[in-house]
């Protein structure tokens, strides 16, 4: 399964690839000339479906600028220094450690706005998923019930081990006091470890996580709003450059994704045969696992970033010593570029 699942993943990249060259898209006038930006995103990733349906549906060319979509496979983070050199202008971004460190290091990436956060009535992006003996055997049935027992928190500093090892904390559990690993670098390594019963509880991406409880190898649990209701998982970030010399096509982007967020949250958290078949194209799930997910994670159409929220997660990230400074974090933030709000 996991070679078919990778040999769909490498069909979507090079899907992807064909797109960029063609401007992904166009149903209204081309843009001006030089007005190019290479926006990177994991197609494996139903979080960036707004991104995929604007691409799509040629959003973004209407809005005046040539998209070119630059896929990649695994976390958000190793984005960080491709947006850091210039190698891309937009890349959807997590509040990871290196995010923060890349500004202590002497870069200085801009979240122009927040793109997924949990929400009541909306699936979450990321579940813990329990191994299905496990569960059926009563073992675990809280975060407390997690002592002991194999846990794996896919790539250290992203958004699955943050819900990882905020759960623990929140329950009194330190990583030592569940053998914390994190040893998956990809959704589909953790679908594997479950199979070979290599962990007893992972944590992982939709829709991995519901193709794991559709094989019968486990049984999705809790997620973001059941631990860390507040999380804002993921935004959209650019480098200094393009924020500070080319702000008109940050707006621009924003417009067409904007449209594709309108259209998507108008199905109220529920899949609709045209946003499923955009779906199924991009992440080369099948229509059965992503419908199998129970509907729709919420894209916030607000766009700004809560400062407080992403202070505690940077403060988070340095009691366990993956940061090393604090960042101002008003200097990470540049909504103004995008034409977004401001949470203070």
């Amino acid at each position: 399964m996991r070679i078919r699942t990778l040999t769909r993943l490498a069909a979507a990249a090079t899907a992807l690839a064909a797109l960029a060259l063609a401007g992904c898209g166009s149903s209204g006038s081309a843009p001006a000339a030089g007005t190019g930006v290479k926006l990177g995103i994991n197609p494996a990733q139903v979080q960036y479906l707004p991104i995929m349906l604007a691409a799509d549906r040629g959003y973004f060319r209407d809005a005046g600028v040539d998209v070119q979509i630059v896929p990649y496979q695994g976390s958000a983070n190793a984005q960080i220094p491709l947006l850091a050199r210039g190698d891309i202008d937009l890349s959807p971004a997590v509040a990871g450690p290196s995010l923060f460190n890349q500004y202590t290091q002497g870069f200085r990436i801009k979240l122009l706005a927040n793109l997924t956060a949990p929400k009541p009535g909306y699936r979450d992006g990321v579940v813990f998923v329990v191994r299905k003996d496990v569960w059926d055997s009563g073992r675990v049935r809280t975060i407390a019930d997690l002592k002991g027992l194999e846990v794996d928190a896919s790539a250290e500093g992203n958004p699955v081990d943050f819900l990882v090892r905020e759960a623990l904390a929140a329950n009194g559990l330190t990583p030592a006091d569940v053998s914390l690993t994190h040893n998956a670098r990809t959704p589909s390594d953790s679908v594997e470890f479950l199979r070979g019963n290599v962990v007893d509880v992972t944590a992982m991406s939709e829709p991995s996580a519901t193709q794991a409880e559709q094989q019968g190898l486990g049984v999705r649990w809790l997620g973001y709003q059941d631990v860390i209701p507040w999380f804002q998982e993921t935004f959209l970030a650019a480098s200094e450059t393009f924020a500070q010399q080319r702000p008109d096509d940050a707006r621009k982007v924003m417009a067409g994704y904007l449209r594709a967020v309108e259209e998507i949250n108008g199905a109220q958290g529920r899949w609709t045969p045209e946003l499923l078949a955009v779906a199924a194209k991009w992440t080369g799930q099948s229509p059965d696992v992503l419908t199998a997910m129970g509907g729709l994670m919420y894209w916030n159409a607000a766009r700004s970033i809560d400062q407080a929220g992403l202070d505690r997660v940077q403060r988070f990230w340095l009691d366990t010593k993956l940061v090393q400074s604090a960042v101002p974090i008003a200097d990470l933030v540049d909504t103004a570029a995008a034409g977004t709000g401001n949470a203070r």
